[in-house]
């Protein structure tokens, strides 16, 4: 997704958090612009406590070259980031406008949900235990939060209410047509999906229309091509015929995706399917996965034998009567043991 400064996440940096959001051991992440790329320059490691961790991050500072930090303010998993941003005065003028116009990139790139607390300095003490006890003083003593912090609230909390199991009011209103959109581009594609001419519809939102849309359709040779085909950094729902046979449904939601996206895609899941099951398609396994690693071929295979061995035991028993058709009116029962 490009951005005003059309500065870049790197591939390598979207791992490096993921990384860091899945572990408790690292406490910092420095940050850099290179050749037009947001890349991963240098690291801390948890130590001790956040103030005995804090006073380690001056030295990753230097004199003329600004940068951005990433730091953990507690040891839970997928918990509370600070991020800061680090622009000394003797910086030259266009990195001081690559830096403040990339900060916007950084954050929704990589989940501005995560981010609690920001901070900006020109000096090294700002950036020290004492620098961000005076910060936290000056934040708690503030005017009540700002509409950007409130809209922030407000979007953790609807994401988070977004994960439960919808009610039957939330499931009537997904359900309705006028929420559960999409264009006559991706009807026509699912309509070949549901005749086999096509084994792979990969759907995304448009917050422009605020549908759903064809994003891309294709013929896979193997399983093994469906990781590639599936967006690596922001969430999309996929179509694809597992060896001709098996209906696969894919829910994907990078941890590193926009989190308004997150939102769309996880409040909206339940009513598309619904949706496109009125339309014909038939879904016989379905798959939720955070990261494309999830969908190798191993993995794939693993959820689909999963699945057919959950729904192995309603089969009925081999030995299990037939049923008998009525004989139709006006036609003599027979009775075998009557002669």
């Amino acid at each position: 997704m490009a951005h005003q400064s059309g500065i870049r996440v790197s591939a390598e940096l979207s791992a490096a958090f993921v990384d860091a959001l899945g572990s408790n051991s690292v406490r910092a992440l420095k940050i850099s612009i290179v050749n037009d790329s947001l890349e991963k320059s240098d690291t801390v490691a948890i130590q001790g406590t956040l103030d005995e961790d804090f006073a380690l991050i001056p030295q990753l500072l230097e004199a003329s070259e600004p940068c951005y930090l990433l730091v953990r303010l507690d040891e839970e998993a997928h918990g509370k980031w600070l991020i800061g941003t680090y622009v000394p005065d003797s910086a030259k003028v266009r990195a001081k406008m690559l830096y403040a116009s990339s900060k916007a990139a950084l954050t929704k790139s990589l989940g501005e949900s995560y981010f609690v607390d920001d901070i900006f300095g020109t000096t090294r003490e700002e950036f020290s235990p004492a620098g961000y006890c005076q910060h936290r003083r000056h934040v708690e003593s503030s005017a009540p939060l700002t509409e950007r912090e409130e809209e922030m609230q407000r979007i953790r909390q609807m994401e988070s209410s977004a994960a439960e199991t919808p009610t039957m009011d939330t499931r009537r209103q997904h359900v309705s047509g006028a929420t559960v959109a999409m264009n006559e581009e991706l009807r026509l594609a699912l309509g070949e999906y549901i005749r086999g001419s096509t084994n792979f519809v990969l759907v995304a939102w448009d917050p422009a229309t605020e549908c759903f849309i064809l994003d891309r359709k294709a013929w896979l040779d193997s399983p093994a091509e469906l990781m590639r085909a599936v967006a690596q950094d922001s969430p999309c729902y996929a179509f694809y015929w597992y060896e001709g046979s098996t209906s696969l449904f894919v829910y994907s939601c990078p941890s590193v995706s926009n989190v308004r996206q997150r939102m769309v895609y996880s409040s909206f899941k339940y009513g598309f399917l619904v949706t496109v099951k009125q339309m014909g398609v038939n879904v016989h396994v379905k798959m939720e996965v955070d990261s494309i690693a999830e969908l190798s071929a191993a993995a794939i295979a693993e959820e689909i034998q999963a699945k057919a061995a959950e729904e192995a035991p309603r089969a009925a028993p081999a030995t299990q009567a037939k049923f008998k058709r009525p004989a139709p009116p006006g036609r003599p029962r027979t009775n075998p043991t009557l002669n």
